[in-house]
């Protein structure tokens, strides 16, 4: 039962990968911590944000080889953001550690509010032509961190700023963005299991149900206009937003 109820959880967090190209960590963090326990499952909060990490990386890397073939931005404008994805996230999951959980959840529902915001409007801002576009690899490096520390929402809001930021549609950008969760991903990964917080025998099944998942999740996306995509992507932010406040206010 423990395996099978971990492979729906994670098959389903695979489904939006591919679907939204959101990691699924928006996900598997509040069905592990409120579902599963009900089944007997029990997860402390640190196993559950390494099990999200887990997830999250084997379904962007699933789902960026299903995407291969699909139109990326430029690796030079890639790179700087990658770097600064990079940096963010290893101080984020060395500093959820030692930072106040109260403080890292508080921030966390500061920013997807104000990313539901942006997400559904047709707001753009040229960085490069206000000479600020050091003001997005940061925005990026701060994605990363907050997003490390708490085990989700990274790739919804790289979605948003992206969005604002190079003025494309959301769809345009979803090879992108899931190349950009890939490569948070790896280092989150990396980081919680250098902390010994990622559990081991949760990487075949998430492997597994990523395959399945995933395949599903592109393939209905490939289908979905950019509009329907960044309502899809407010609603997955407000579900986790109510899950997080819970956990922030109980």
């Amino acid at each position: 039962m423990e395996i099978f109820l971990i492979f729906v959880v994670c098959t389903f967090s695979g489904v939006l990968t591919g679907l939204l190209g959101v990691g699924g960590g928006i996900v598997i963090v509040p069905l592990f911590l409120s579902v599963l326990p009900l089944f007997g499952i029990q997860f402390s909060l640190q196993e559950v944000i390494g099990i999200s990490a887990t997830c999250v990386f084997i379904n962007s890397l699933v789902t960026a080889f299903y995407r291969r073939k699909e139109k990326f931005l430029p690796f030079t404008q890639i790179a700087p953001l990658a770097i600064s994805i990079i940096i963010g996230t290893l101080l984020g999951a060395y500093y959820s550690d030692f930072a106040p959980r109260q403080v890292i959840l508080g921030i966390y529902i500061c920013v997807s509010l104000f990313s539901i915001y942006l997400i559904n409007g047709e707001i753009y801002c040229d960085l490069k032509q206000k000479k600020l576009g050091v003001l997005l690899y940061l925005i990026f490096a701060f994605i990363g961190a907050i997003s490390s520390s708490i085990g989700i929402g990274g790739a919804v809001l790289f979605a948003t700023a992206l969005k604002c930021f190079m003025g494309k549609e959301t769809k345009i950008l979803l090879p992108t963005i899931t190349m950009l969760v890939l490569i948070h991903a790896f280092f989150a990964f990396t980081g919680k299991f250098v902390l010994g917080h990622v559990t081991l025998s949760i990487i075949p099944i998430a492997f597994l149900a990523s395959l399945l998942g995933s395949k599903i999740g592109v393939q209905i996306s490939r289908q979905l206009t950019s509009t329907l995509i960044n309502r899809l992507m407010s609603i997955v932010l407000v579900l986790g937003l109510l899950k997080i406040i819970h956990e922030l206010f109980v």
